[in-house]
């Protein structure tokens, strides 16, 4: 019981940062979204890290390092992010709970089972296999457009992003009709569709920490292979090693038997560990990730504006935060804005964090002259008018400052 009080409580403190994540950059008190936070992310963008050295779109290092850091803790703790972590994870998680107690009211009242899916059932497993199709387009497509196409379909980006780039009108009614669908076929995101999960899926396999069954303690009840959100069947088997569990310990909470079910790392002694360590690795893959951002620092886009370099005394160089540099697209945009300005050495964008390094003759340039030359109208070809208020500079830092 307190293992599910501490996973209860780290999914609703995840779900408080990433809502205040979403609305804070959106209202302005905030410098980055949830994309930041997003490991798929870094597995979209490998490509271009491999062979270019620079991000997709608006990924960064942190998406990078988080995808890292969440591989290693998968092959600890199997895909204990997805029931202990992920956003998506919990509300689809809740939902399954929710439909389950109506199952339940129904039932006792005569009315007919809603979900005809079961996870247990034959026809579920094929279905599993969705998820990797549905990685594979959206890698090809990505790689081959250079965007975040994935944006719009994703529950975690049109949910907490407080409506961000590329969300349409149609993607809450798509997303809608998947949480709702939820409540009839439990888990259904997480179980059929979701890409990151597919990646997860082969890691988890092989993990070290498994579930162990002990059959003299076990009394055959079924409570666990009912508790499964995945279908697991626990009871017939001595050692869990699916790669579907999620390490949520919900057969284990189940279990009236003591020492029926335990975690524990593969060998002859087979020692318990406790459940609640599960929370340690997962905090530790975090900070881990969060503090090995720096080793990826890759730029999303660079410009060079002169071949001939002024004499060293006068190279100057600053920091710019700027509201509107979010993506590749949007850095290469904002270097065209200082295209014609006298003094301009180079710029090198990192659009994950807004942040613009530039380079220019002291002499002939100064930061706040930039900043205007930033915070000019762009022009649009397409609409054929003045774009006004596409880049604000939040902050100037100076290379005095550092």
């Amino acid at each position: 019981m307190k293992t599910q009080a501490l996973r209860r409580g780290l999914q609703v403190l995840t779900l408080l940062l990433v809502i205040n994540a979403g609305l804070g950059y959106a209202l302005g008190w905030m410098t980055f979204g949830v994309e930041r936070f997003c490991p798929f992310g870094g597995i979209e963008t490998l490509w271009a890290v491999a062979t270019r050295q620079s991000f997709t779109c608006a990924t960064g290092p942190f998406n990078l390092s988080l995808m890292l850091a969440l591989i290693a803790l998968t092959l600890i703790a199997r895909k204990a992010f997805c029931s202990w972590v992920c956003p998506v994870g919990t509300i689809s998680e809740w939902l399954g709970m929710a439909g389950r107690k109506i199952r339940r009211w129904r039932g006792s009242r005569g009315g007919k089972h809603l979900g005809f899916l079961s996870p247990t059932s034959r026809r579920d497993a094929p279905w599993r296999w969705l998820r990797l199709p549905i990685l594979v387009l959206i890698l090809l497509f990505t790689i081959g457009t250079g965007e975040l196409i994935f944006r719009p379909y994703d529950p975690y980006y049109v949910l907490f992003s407080a409506h961000g780039h590329d969300v349409q009108a149609w993607s809450y009614i798509l997303i809608g009709a998947l949480l709702l669908a939820g409540i009839v076929l439990p888990m259904l995101w997480c179980r059929y569709l979701c890409p990151l999960g597919g990646v997860l899926w082969p890691f988890s396999r092989f993990a070290w920490l498994r579930l162990n069954r002990s059959d003299s303690a076990c009394t055959n009840c079924g409570k666990c292979d009912a508790a499964c959100p995945h279908g697991i069947p626990v009871s017939t088997t001595d050692s869990i090693d699916s790669g579907e569990c999620t390490l949520c310990m919900e057969c284990t909470n189940a279990c009236n038997s003591h020492g029926a079910l335990q975690l524990s790392a593969p060998g002859r002694n087979r020692s318990p560990i406790p459940a609640w360590s599960v929370i340690a690795f997962v905090i530790l893959a975090s900070v881990a990730g969060y503090l090995s951002a720096g080793a990826f620092s890759f730029s999303s886009y660079e410009q060079s504006y002169t071949k001939e370099l002024p004499p060293a005394g006068r190279i100057s160089s600053a920091t710019f935060y700027v509201d509107g540099v979010k993506c590749v697209d949007t850095a290469e945009q904002a270097a065209r804005q200082l295209t014609e300005i006298d003094g301009v050495l180079s710029l090198v964008a990192y659009a994950s964090e807004n942040r613009l390094d530039i380079q220019f003759d002291s002499r002939l340039m100064q930061t706040a002259a930039l900043a205007e030359a930033l915070e000019a109208p762009v022009w649009d070809p397409v609409g054929g008018e003045f774009l006004f208020g596409l880049f604000h500079v939040r902050k100037i830092q100076s290379e005095n400052d550092r």
